[in-house]
């Protein structure tokens, strides 16, 4: 069995968060029944977006309900 030894480059990263991002904010939306539009717009001026984007933090290795309980605790906190 090989193993795969090569780096994960940024743009793979980056395809990574959007695909967790766009998973997480279409539950939240049919959820909360609101445009998909609208949620992306309030998510992407969110703490919890700059962290999804920074690589560092590792989060877009976490699934759409990790990124959610995030998200919603970052919300808890602004109330």
């Amino acid at each position: 069995m090989a193993i795969y030894d090569s780096p994960i480059t940024t743009e793979q990263k980056e395809a990574t968060a959007i695909t967790v991002m766009r998973c997480m904010l279409t539950a939240y939306a049919e959820e909360k029944q609101l445009p998909f539009e609208q949620v992306m717009l309030a998510f992407s001026q969110s703490r919890t977006y700059e962290a999804l984007f920074d690589f560092s933090t590792e989060i877009w290795k976490e699934g759409p309900e990790y990124l959610r309980g995030f998200y919603d605790e970052e919300l808890e906190r602004s109330a």
